[in-house]
C-alpha cells in the first residue's frame, strides 16, 4: 500500500527542467564540443537518482516473512503463567552449559535469552535478575531475542517491526516517509546510492548554475557586471544555487554518514538510542560460536546435553 515518491520525483526533475532551460541553453560553451558532454550529465544525473529512488521504494527492504500460528515455544512459556520460565538446558560446543530463559520485556513481547548456568540466581534461579544483580538483556554473557506479537516471528539481532509497513524487518535502520519504505538489509546500499548521487547530482548542478551566473555577468558573454543584477536569469540561478548547495551538502553528508554506520554494523535505530536492551551482539568475542541453529533451535546445538524442555524451571 505504499504510494511511489512523487514529491522526491517531482523535486529531481524540476531541478532538471530548470538546469536544461536556463543553464543548458544559455551557456557559452568553450571549448564548443564541451555542450554534447555536458548535456549527457545533466540528462544522466537525474535518470540514475530516480534508478536508485526506484529501488529503495520497490525492491523488497528485508521483510521477514510472518508466520500464521504462534511459535511452540512461545505457546509453552504463556501457558506456564509465570513471568519468567527456564526452559532446555545444553551443552554447548565449547563444553559450556547453558540455560534457555523465558521472559517479557517492557513491551510485553516474550523474550529468549540463551544464558550460562552459572549465571543463574542460585535461590531464585526464575527470579528477574541474574546471579550478579543484572538483567539478561544487559549481559555480554547471553543471546537474548524477542518474539513480534504480530508477525509471530523471533526476531534476529538488529531486526525491528515497522508499525507503518506492517512487518519485521532484518537490520532495520529507520522508516523514511521521504522515500516511503523502510530502509533495512536489502536496500541500505540503494539508499546510500540515492544521497550520494542526489548529493554529486545538485554539485553539477551548482557549478553549471555558477557558470551561468558568471557568465550572464561577463560583458563579452552577457549583459555586464553593472546591468546583470537586476536580470531574472541571476535572481533565479542565484536562488537554484543556493537550493542546490543545500542539497549538495545535506545529502553527501547524510550519505557519507550511512555509509560509514554500515561499515561500523550499527543502525540509525541503535545510534539514537531507540533500541530496546537486549539487541547487542551478545557473548562478545564467543558469538562467532553460535550458529543460527544453535541460538534459536529448540534442540539445542552441538554437544546437547539438555534435549527435553524442564517445565517446572529450577536451578541445578
Amino acid at each position: 500500500s505504499r504510494g511511489p515518491p512523487l514529491g522526491i520525483l517531482a523535486i529531481v526533475w524540476v531541478a532538471f527542467l530548470v538546469q536544461w532551460l536556463v543553464v543548458v541553453d544559455g551557456m557559452v560553451y568553450e571549448p564548443a564540443s564541451s555542450k554534447l558532454a555536458w548535456r549527457a550529465a545533466v540528462i544522466a544525473l537525474p535518470c540514475v537518482v530516480t534508478l536508485a529512488l526506484w529501488c529503495v521504494h520497490f525492491l523488497d527492504p528485508g521483510v521477514i516473512p510472518p508466520k500464521q500460528e504462534t511459535d511452540p515455544e512461545v505457546a509453552w512459556y504463556l501457558g506456564q503463567g509465570r513471568p519468567v520460565v527456564l526452559g532446555e538446558r545444553f551443552t554447548d560446543a565449547d563444553g559450556v552449559r547453558r540455560a534457555v530463559r523465558f521472559s517479557k520485556d517492557f513491551r510485553g513481547q516474550t523474550v529468549k535469552t540463551i544464558l550460562p548456568e552459572t549465571l543463574l540466581h542460585p535461590e531464585d534461579p526464575e527470579g528477574p535478575l541474574l546471579a550478579d544483580g543484572s538483567a539478561p538483556e544487559f549481559s555480554q554473557q547471553c543471546w537474548t531475542v524477542r518474539h513480534c506479537k504480530t508477525c509471530r516471528v523471533w526476531r534476529p539481532p538488529k531486526a525491528s517491526h515497522c508499525a507503518v509497513c506492517g512487518h519485521c524487518m532484518a537490520r532495520f535502520d529507520h522508516h523514511c516517509p521521504v522515500v516511503g519504505a523502510c530502509i533495512a538489509q536489502r536496500n541500505t546500499r540503494w539508499f546510500i546510492a540515492l544521497l550520494i548521487t542526489g548529493g554529486l547530482a545538485c554539485g553539477a548542478y551548482f557549478g553549471g548554475a555558477v557558470v551561468r551566473a558568471m557568465q550572464v555577468c561577463d560583458s563579452e558573454k552577457g549583459v555586464g557586471r553593472e546591468k546583470c543584477h537586476g536580470t531574472w536569469e541571476v535572481i533565479v540561478l542565484g536562488i537554484y544555487a543556493a537550493i542546490l548547495l543545500y542539497g549538495a551538502l545535506a545529502l553527501l553528508g547524510a550519505g557519507s554518514s550511512y555509509a560509514s554506520s554500515v561499515l561500523a554494523d550499527v543502525t540509525t535505530k541503535e545510534r539514537l538510542g531507540k533500541k530496546p536492551p537486549g539487541f547487542e551482539k551478545g557473548l562478545g568475542a564467543e558469538a562467532k560460536h553460535w550458529s543460527a541453529k544453535t541460538a534459536f533451535a529448540r534442540g539445542g546445538g552441538a554437544g546437547n546435553g539438555g534435549g527435553k524442555k524442564k517445565k517446572g524451571g529450577g536451578g541445578g
